[in-house]
């Protein structure tokens, strides 16, 4: 399953383990086991460029957080 290179990135960056689960409308975004964004299924030219920064946006918001919260542990 292809991801737009700027998630796929965003993701890797992380550090975090991540994966794509599908869904019956939808590819869930899981980064270290929680939902962080979701990608209609179809074609990768139909996503639009605000909803790959939004999706990419979430994925350093909860990449940050996990950080974060790990090393207050």
């Amino acid at each position: 399953m292809r991801l737009p290179a700027a998630i796929e990135q965003a993701l890797q960056s992380t550090g975090l383990p991540w994966e794509i689960e599908k869904g019956s409308r939808h590819r869930k975004i899981k980064l270290n086991g929680k939902m962080v964004g979701i990608l209609p299924k179809g074609q990768l030219n139909s996503l639009h460029d605000r909803s790959i920064k939004n999706t990419i946006s979430q994925i350093k918001k909860a990449g940050n957080g996990e950080k974060c919260s790990s090393r207050q542990t």
